[in-house]
């Protein structure tokens, strides 16, 4: 499904989502959202509410302590 809408942005570069694209990504005051750009064209969605702790726990552990990690990166500099 498509569909298109015009928005307007302001002096301060904010940007005015029209209501109907609102309803459809059911965004709300507050609500972030995610721009991204590809081959020229831009893109909005909404970011995912997710908690810093479910977030954390699909990382994979370091293959090294991260002090030993930052000494050696000052030693590298």
């Amino acid at each position: 499904m498509s569909e298109l809408s015009i928005g307007s942005i302001t002096t301060k570069g904010q940007i005015t989502i029209p209501k109907e694209i609102r309803a459809s990504l059911d965004l709300k005051e507050g609500d972030k959202v995610i721009f991204a750009i590809e081959d020229g064209q831009a893109t909005i969605k909404k970011a995912s509410r997710e908690r810093l702790s479910e977030i954390l726990r699909r990382q994979k552990p370091w293959k090294e302590h991260s002090i030993k990690f930052q000494k050696r990166m000052r030693k590298e500099w």
